[in-house]
């Protein structure tokens, strides 16, 4: 049996399926990749994020014992970043083969959504799992595993949905994308070009500097 070049696993977000970001993955990955992009149904990713962990969880598990030495890239947009982070908080083994951790638009430090969705806190469906801050943990993984981080600006230092802040942190280089939309990120041109671009950079799957790194510059 031929082995992929590594293993790509991408993960669409809240009221989403995998349509989107499986197409943005056939534009970055190399031919000898293997792609891995569960769909969760939209419906699902309406309700609690953990059977959606644990359906990733799952699928990446299955995976790794189909490929235990094989280099492992991961894409996650919006609330497909969190979940990503939550199966990385739950296989810290798997870290030394992770070569990158791209987020687009993902709520690390929790989303204002959640208060669109659930105003008095009463901790109805996914709002209380988007609403949760997950710096600390990021911090963490970024600390060990190459993280970018791209977000998009579409005027008042957010892309419509998730302010630029709330995706930034410690350790992740960040690219800001003058006037893409939330939801246009995960699969815009311009995403799949500053992707190729970072994997291009020899110094991307080294460990990332102890200082997050902003570029403001559009990326083409």
């Amino acid at each position: 049996m031929t082995q992929p070049d590594y293993i790509l696993y991408a993960q669409h977000g809240w009221a989403d399926t995998h349509r989107d970001i499986a197409a943005l993955t056939q534009s970055v990955a190399s031919p000898r990749a293997h792609r891995v992009t569960p769909n969760l149904g939209f419906i699902n990713t309406w309700l609690r994020m953990a059977p959606l962990v644990d359906a990733v969880d799952a699928i990446a598990t299955q995976t790794h014992h189909l490929y235990p030495d094989i280099p492992i890239r991961i894409i996650g947009h919006s609330m497909g970043g969190l979940i990503w982070l939550e199966v990385l908080k739950r296989h810290p083994d798997w870290w030394p083969q992770v070569e990158s951790l791209i987020l687009i638009g993902s709520p690390v430090s929790g989303s204002d959504l959640s208060r669109t969705l659930d105003p008095f806190q009463w901790g109805i469906g996914i709002a209380k799992d988007l609403g949760q801050n997950r710096r600390p943990l990021a911090e963490k993984i970024a600390a060990a595993i190459p993280t970018l981080t791209i977000v998009g600006d579409v005027g008042n230092a957010s892309d419509g949905i998730v302010p630029i802040a709330c995706s930034q942190f410690h350790r992740a280089r960040c690219i800001t994308l003058k006037g893409i939309y939330h939801d246009a990120l995960k699969c815009h041109p311009e995403v799949a070009a500053a992707i190729r671009h970072y994997w291009a950079q020899p110094q991307s799957f080294r460990l990332p500097p102890a200082v997050s790194l902003t570029e403001r510059d559009r990326t083409g």
